[in-house]
């Protein structure tokens, strides 16, 4: 049996782990964070910290690997691509290409350079930088992921203080025209440097406006499309992306796209799960094939006719407790398809604009108002928080 080895273990990579099962793989998982849900679901794992490369290295060389994979995250990919191409293994981006995609200041200068639809932006180095700007901006750290760091603000005091805010989590920010619009994620499969696959979906949040709870299959105008469409296609050519998944968020203001970033490893909170069930396609075993071999054969032709309405929600709290028990509203009790407990019962939520509880899919049929259940979403399924522990 082969094996791979993957450089995450949290729940958000359980995705890749199962596909690799599936495709007959022997699955490693590395991370040192006690709450990494995936280690349960591998045959074996190391409580390393990935970003340790001798460590890797040694594991790789000791278990006798045959592919690495990234898990759901920045640091983790560009490990694994650096490592796959010191070790000539699997099929990735060379360091270069990589490390251009996955700093979204460099990134974006490539955009603006080759005419690629992305807001207008400026590389922050000292506070005489901070002249000649329209307000509403977004303030913006090149290297991290998830919301982290990013703020929307709307005059040079609230800048200020944003920045020395940003500064505490990272030394690189830039300054990002604000656009106001649809906010969609657009996960594509490139084949010869052309998109064989496209799934978009529109992304919601809830408290905290910089992180995304709930995600649920979008359609988008074919103007919009096909401008997304060959701005993808044109990155693809000019940085000669090799096959495999691409995955981006895009804003949409006049049906015009903005590109607002990308990654090539796979989207977070069982994100790939979501495509799945909508679609019926086996988009994880496709991102593991492609990293692995290179070669991916029909995980899309066995797309459902009629695209299903699925959300896929995150539950958060609206304040800090203890958490008691997860209330599902009845009338929805027969339209829950899966769900991933994050935290146990009686666990202490201390940050809850960024602590999530659960992650649930839910099925809702056609004749239903289906937008209508996204916006009131958190008042059918939420977290019941007692605020003190006697309570």
């Amino acid at each position: 049996m082969k094996k791979v080895l993957i450089l995450g273990g949290s729940h958000r990579d359980i995705p890749l782990i199962k596909a690799s099962q599936d495709l007959g793989y022997f699955v490693i998982t590395l991370g040192n964070k006690d709450y990494y849900l995936g280690h349960n679901y591998s045959n074996k794992a190391y409580k390393i910290n990935f970003n340790d490369l001798n460590m890797v290295k040694k594991i790789i060389e000791d278990e006798n690997i045959d592919y690495i994979l990234p898990g759901s995250g920045e640091e983790s990919y560009l490990n694994t691509v650096k490592l796959a191409h010191e070790l000539n293994i699997g099929n990735f981006d060379i360091p270069e290409v990589a490390n251009l995609i996955h700093n979204k200041w460099k990134f974006k200068e490539f955009c603006l350079k080759n005419d690629i639809s992305t807001p207008n932006g400026k590389f922050y180095t000292n506070i005489d930088d901070l002249t000649d700007l329209s307000f509403p901006i977004v303030v913006k750290p090149t290297n991290l992921s998830g919301g982290r760091g990013v703020e929307i603000v709307n005059s040079k005091e609230e800048l200020v203080k944003s920045l020395l805010e940003a500064k505490k989590v990272t030394n690189e920010i830039f300054l990002e025209e604000f656009i106001e619009g649809k906010l969609i994620a657009y996960s594509i499969f490139l084949k010869n440097q052309k998109i064989i696959y496209g799934f978009t979906g529109e992304d919601k949040t809830y408290l905290n406006k910089y992180l995304i709870t709930s995600a649920f299959p979008c359609e988008v105008k074919e103007e919009t499309f096909q401008k997304m469409k060959y701005d993808i296609e044109k990155i693809a050519k000019l940085l000669n992306l090799v096959d495999g998944m691409f995955h981006l968020q895009i804003m949409i203001k006049d049906h015009i796209p903005y590109i607002i970033d990308v990654t090539r490893r796979i989207p977070g909170d069982l994100y790939p799960y979501l495509i799945e069930y909508c679609d019926g396609v086996e988009y994880s075993k496709a991102v593991v094939k492609a990293y692995t071999t290179g070669i991916i054969n029909n995980e899309f032709d066995k797309k459902f006719d009629k695209q299903k309405f699925i959300i896929r929600h995150c539950v958060m709290s609206d304040k800090n407790g203890m958490y008691k028990n997860l209330y599902i509203n009845p009338l929805l009790e027969n339209n829950i398809i899966d769900t991933i407990h994050l935290i146990s019962t009686n666990s202490l939520i201390h940050d809850y604009l960024n602590m999530q509880i659960a992650i649930i899919f839910i099925s809702i049929d056609e004749g239903f108002d289906q937008k209508s259940f996204v916006s009131k979403i958190n008042s059918l399924i939420y977290p019941v928080i007692c605020e003190e522990e006697n309570d």
